[in-house]
């Protein structure tokens, strides 16, 4: 009777271990979230870089409304961060969804990693992505997800992918999700026959920069 009350004493202590260890490892901060966030800038600065995003995206905006034949973008880590911190929840607060916030992105070479702090009934920590985004040809864009954790904890993404991709279909956008290199990756058709949308024919990652560029469509040249 002593022998198996120590034993089940054993137990509990390694269940409760691993159940602590479980939720201390869902508790932490990724490295390059906890820099971003303690990233010491100057209001004014960021304020500049976020406008700075804003012009960029503009330009591409413009480009394609001109029937640019040719063009192309780049994009800042230190920008992107800077938007996401000064307008997103301020002006398109409706766009992202309840419970999440202080988005921020990290480029890493040929990689892109998105955290986010997520706060629900019975959890609140950080939800961290790593994904490669690649062309499989012009206008075929692939999201290639690498990793999905809550703090340092791994998680399934299957549920959230089905709704991201019946509600993409919704809207007219042609998604497929497959599996390539042992990752889940979903496959984005941009040349939609509905659209305008320029032809995507460059997108690379570098760290801390973001590229894209293209061309005008058949649809746009006509």
């Amino acid at each position: 009777m002593k022998r198996f009350l120590l034993f089940l004493l054993l137990l509990l202590l390694i269940l409760g271990g691993t159940a602590g260890g479980l939720y201390w490892s869902s508790a932490q901060v990724p490295e390059f979230y906890q820099a971003a966030l303690q990233q010491q800038v100057a209001p004014e600065i960021r304020q500049q870089e976020a406008k700075d995003f804003v012009q960029h995206s503009m330009q591409i905006v413009n480009d394609v409304r001109n029937q640019e034949p040719l063009w192309s973008q780049e994009f800042s880590e230190q920008e992107v961060n800077a938007w996401l911190a000064e307008e997103l929840h301020q002006k398109y607060n409706e766009w992202v969804p309840e419970g999440i916030t202080d988005p921020r992105v990290h480029f890493e070479q040929d990689q892109v990693i998105v955290g986010f702090h997520l706060t629900l009934k019975k959890w609140s920590g950080i939800i961290s992505l790593k994904f490669k985004p690649w062309l499989m040809k012009e206008n075929r864009l692939v999201l290639e997800l690498e990793q999905a954790r809550a703090g340092l904890l791994p998680i399934p993404i299957d549920e959230a992918i089905t709704k991201l991709i019946q509600e993409a279909r919704a809207e007219g956008w042609q998604i497929e999700w497959s599996q390539m290199n042992e990752h889940d990756v979903l496959i984005v058709h941009l040349d939609r026959q509905d659209s305008d949308l320029p032809d995507l024919t460059v997108l690379k990652v570098e760290p801390g920069l973001f590229q894209i560029a293209g061309k005008a469509n058949d649809v746009q040249k006509q």
